[in-house]
This record gives structure tokens, C-alpha cells and sequence, in this order.
């Protein structure tokens, strides 16, 4: 196959899945926003401000786990349909890798815009947002220093969702089932090594030292580029499984 022709079908794969799940995480957008930047943060506002603690940082769940549920899905949902329309695996591949970094880049997008507005709306009445968990950055302004905390930590979780579907789409229930806590490793790697959010204080807890900025990002995207060129070959591999009527 020639190189144009395999990025042609990887680049439809691609754009399948987007439009696959772009729907979904228009919604997803939307209930975040309501729920934690309308609703939480106007009564905090509206209560007086108890001490400045951010709201929107709650949200940091909601973008890890959500894309890491859409992940799962991207094996048994599309590879059927991909290959049947004429698309090699090694194209899906390719187009599943850029459906985990392209989702990631969004909720990382979504997530700097809500600490910026939220940053802006505390600023207003003279408050600081704080934090109550470990971040890479001090301010909500900083999306610069938010951009690439949040991707990277999401493309962990969309790219273990990927994995932890694939096993399940491959093998069935029963074997991936009780090796769940050695398909989340890569997972568990990138939050332990980035450690922000609940990672960083669980690591706090336990008295163990965070790696420098300087040497926990480039470690975190070899972990998580490791997990995305295994997961280019465990997908080629992977037989379609007979529809069920």
C-alpha cells in the first residue's frame, strides 16, 4: 500500500471517529460548564466566597474519566466497521492514536478555558482561586503551563481506556477481567510520574518524592508514547469477532 493511500484511509478512520464522538462530548462540555462553572460556582459566588477554593478544579475528574469511557469504545465500535468499509488495521491505528490525542487536546482546551473564566470571575470581587490539590501550574490564567498538565494526563487515561477495550474486544471478559490492574499500569504510570490531582496526593500521603517538572513531563510522554506504539501493533493483531444477530 502506498504511503498517500494509507494516510487517506487513516485519515477517514480518523474522521469517523471524530464525528463518532463528537456529539457525545458536546454534551459532555456542556453538563461540565452548567454543573461546575454556573451552578457551583454561583453559589460559591453567591455565598460570600469561603476562602477562595476553586470549584472548576473539581472538574479534573470529569475530564480524565469520561474520554477514558469513549476510549474503551473505539476498538469494538469502529474496527468492525473500518475494516469492513476497506480500512487496514494498521490505518485504524493510526486513526485511533489520533482520536486519543486529539480528544485529549480538546478536555485540555475545555478544562484551561474554565480555570481562565473562573480565574477572571474570582478576580472581580478581589479573590484568589486556591487549590486543594497538586498542580504543575499556581494560576488559573497560566493555560500555558494547563494545556500540556491536562493532555497529557487525559491522553493516559483515553489511551488505557483503548487498551483496557481492545483486551476486553480480543479476548472476551473473563481473562482481561483479572488482568484489569495490569492493563491500567500505563495509566497509573503517567498520573504517579505527573504527579497532579489525586495521584499527587496520594503520593503526598504515602511521603514519596515527586520527580522536577523538568524530568516528569518528558517521562510521562515516554510512558505514554510506549503505550500508544504498543497499542499501533496489539490493534493489527486483533480478528473481528462475528456480529451477533
Amino acid at each position: 500500500m502506498s504511503a498517500a493511500l494509507a494516510y487517506r484511509r487513516s485519515r477517514a478512520s480518523f474522521l469517523d471517529l471524530s464525528a463518532g464522538f463528537s456529539t457525545a462530548v458536546l454534551w459532555f462540555f456542556a453538563t461540565v460548564a452548567v454543573i461546575f462553572l454556573l451552578i457551583g460556582l454561583g453559589i460559591e459566588l453567591a455565598s460570600g466566597i469561603d476562602g477562595g477554593e476553586s470549584i472548576w478544579e473539581n472538574s479534573q475528574y470529569a475530564t480524565r474519566y469520561f474520554p477514558l469511557s469513549m476510549g474503551i469504545m473505539i476498538t469494538a465500535a469502529y474496527l468492525p466497521v473500518a475494516v469492513a468499509s476497506g480500512v487496514t488495521r494498521r490505518s485504524f491505528a493510526w486513526a485511533g492514536t489520533g482520536a486519543v490525542l486529539a480528544l485529549s487536546g480538546l478536555m485540555a482546551l475545555f478544562e484551561a478555558g474554565g480555570y481562565l473564566i473562573e480565574y477572571g470571575l474570582y478576580r472581580v470581587i478581589d479573590v484568589t482561586p486556591q487549590f486543594t490539590t497538586r498542580h504543575l501550574f499556581d494560576q488559573g490564567y497560566q493555560f500555558w503551563i494547563i494545556v500540556p498538565e491536562v493532555w497529557i494526563v487525559v491522553a493516559a487515561n483515553v489511551a488505557a481506556g483503548w487498551l483496557i477495550g481492545s483486551a476486553y474486544y480480543k479476548w472476551g471478559w473473563f481473562g482481561p477481567t483479572l488482568a484489569l490492574p495490569l492493563l491500567l499500569l500505563p495509566l497509573v504510570a503517567v498520573e504517579a510520574i505527573m504527579a497532579v490531582g489525586w495521584a499527587g496526593e496520594a503520593l503526598d500521603a504515602m511521603n514519596v518524592e515527586h520527580l522536577p517538572t523538568a524530568a516528569a513531563v518528558p517521562a510521562a510522554l515516554a510512558v505514554l508514547a510506549l503505550t500508544l506504539a504498543g497499542m499501533q501493533r496489539f490493534v493489527r493483531a486483533i480478528d473481528l469477532r462475528p456480529q451477533k444477530a
